[in-house]
């Protein structure tokens, strides 16, 4: 049975009743230029994604429209948690991310994913190399996000790190991911991480804010944390 445009119409009458102004107030101040149409909370939204998998998720997404946060979010969890074959999803991915302009959607989005049927861990993997150094910004922080989330092992070690350096754009949301994966990759394999430190390659951002982000670790002795500031580069005045 396909999901209707009366169907549709239907559940954005249920986004509206789920809506929680102060959380809309409350949201929208920790993402910058947000403007939710409803303030409905996340896990309402993944409840809700499930139900349109259970009952039909090709006709949800043939007849869903980008026209707020929410309905952006609802499409992403569908597309990310539906049954569907590998270059499906993949090709569905790779539609969704002109759609994702701002951190929250980009996160909670590769969240979603548990890349765990068979060849879909490689798919992705051969999608992200390519948007590491991106000009679009959330192509770029989708990648390092994805990094960080599903790729942190020995398999992906080394060129994962040589793609950390590649992510060269100088927006704040892909430094900060960028960061955050630094961060990820020396808890798990501090040897190889310390090496890409002290060679200098990334920007002063992303080096100074994954030592930061390392040191605030619990997983990180303090002899390690004290050794890790020789590696921060020295503000420069421009």
């Amino acid at each position: 049975m396909s999901f209707s445009e009366k169907e549709y119409e239907t559940l954005l009458g249920r986004l509206q009743a789920a809506g929680d102004p102060k959380y809309k107030a409350f949201h929208e101040g920790l993402v910058p230029g947000l403007s939710m149409a409803y303030g409905v909370r996340i896990p309402f939204l993944r409840g809700l994604a499930k139900e349109v998998i259970r009952t039909d998720p090709e006709g949800f997404l043939a007849v869903s429209k980008p026209d707020s946060y929410e309905e952006i979010l609802l499409r992403g969890f569908v597309i990310a948690g539906m049954k569907a074959s590998v270059p499906r999803r993949l090709r569905l991915t790779e539609d969704f991310l002109p759609l994702i302009d701002n951190w929250a959607v980009c996160d909670t989005f590769v969240s979603t994913f548990s890349l765990k049927a068979p060849g879909e861990k490689e798919g992705m993997w051969e999608l992200i190399k390519p948007l590491f150094p991106s000009e679009r910004p959330y192509f770029a922080r989708f990648a390092l996000v994805m990094l960080l989330s599903h790729y942190t092992d020995q398999e992906h070690l080394k060129i994962g790190l040589s793609l950390l350096e590649s992510a060269k754009s100088e927006d704040y949301y892909v430094q900060m991911a960028a960061a955050w994966a630094v961060s990820v990759f020396y808890v798990k394999f501090p040897k190889e991480t310390l090496s890409l430190l002290r060679s200098g390659r990334l920007s002063p951002f992303v080096q100074n804010k994954g030592i930061q982000k390392i040191r605030e670790s619990f997983r990180v002795s303090p002899e390690e944390k004290a050794a890790l500031l020789a590696f921060k580069i020295p503000k420069t005045n421009s």
